[in-house]
């Protein structure tokens, strides 16, 4: 996959979390927790990116957490 296609499913992905987010005003914009929740669906993608090439790396927050 190019990475031209990863960063246009990262932004499609964003872009309708943030169409929920604007519906129910679950999360104030430009908080920590709505950039917290933005690596989360940005991992979410990377997930499913990689399970439909069955090509499986450690995510970079992953390496993150392995350090906390």
């Amino acid at each position: 996959m190019k990475k031209g296609e990863v960063e246009s499913a990262e932004r499609r992905a964003l872009n309708l979390f943030d169409k929920w987010n604007d519906v129910t005003g679950y999360v104030p914009k430009h908080s920590g927790y709505y950039y917290e929740l933005q690596g989360i669906i940005k991992d979410a993608v990377h997930c499913g990116i990689q399970e439909a090439l069955k090509d499986f790396k450690q995510l970079k927050s992953k390496e993150t957490i392995d350090i906390i």
